[in-house]
């Protein structure tokens, strides 16, 4: 959208306030009510919505940028609600999916897989972003553009499709979830907490 790399981290800035705050609400919900795997569901949806928005909304709004820091603070907002919704839900789920001796392993291998897509993703996206714009690669490789005006430069669209597809495959994982537990009972959908 043009914005100044400043203006940009500061609406990323804003990213984890709305988790810090409803992670523990939600944490709460799942223990008294259930709905885990329905919580996993919504959170890739504003997972898919969220990035969606941010490759083809907000690029309405270059020509006013009160309009597009509006759009682009609510929709980070909502993506930080989106990931403290699967924390909330999935750790409680862990224990209802394993058996209680390969706890550890479980909680393990799924720290490795997080632990590999942040390793992952980030090479993936430069890569995609260097495919799509030859001519930012160019500029920075023979001087003519700094890495400042590049950073503002790159059209992002081609990495956040993909990370919304990202949000459709969870999505699709998420209602294999509750088809497995409707047919096996794991119970992801009951609460922790039940009151006697």
């Amino acid at each position: 959208m043009g914005y100044m790399r400043p203006s940009a981290e500061t609406v990323f800035a804003v990213f984890p306030l709305l988790a810090v705050g409803i992670t523990p609400i939600l944490g709460k919900y799942v223990d008294y009510h259930g709905k885990a795997a329905s919580m996993l569901v919504l959170g890739s949806i504003l997972l898919i919505v969220c990035h969606l928005t941010f490759a083809f909304v907000l690029p309405m709004f270059k020509t006013s940028a009160f309009g597009g820091v509006i759009v682009a603070y609510i929709t980070i907002l909502v993506l930080g609600a989106s990931f403290s919704l699967v924390p909330a839900s999935l750790w409680p789920s862990v224990p209802k999916l394993v058996d209680a001796k390969i706890i550890g392993s479980a909680y393990a291998l799924i720290f490795w897989i997080q632990n590999i897509g942040l390793w992952l993703f980030p090479l993936l996206i430069g890569k995609i972003l260097d495919k799509k714009n030859p001519e930012i690669v160019e500029g920075l490789a023979n001087g003519t553009m700094s890495p400042e005006v590049a950073a503002v430069s790159y059209d992002y669209t081609a990495p956040l499709v993909m990370l919304a597809c990202l949000g459709v495959a969870a999505l699709i994982l998420g209602f294999i979830l509750i088809r497995e537990d409707k047919r096996k009972g794991y119970g992801l959908e009951k609460p922790n907490v039940t009151e006697k």
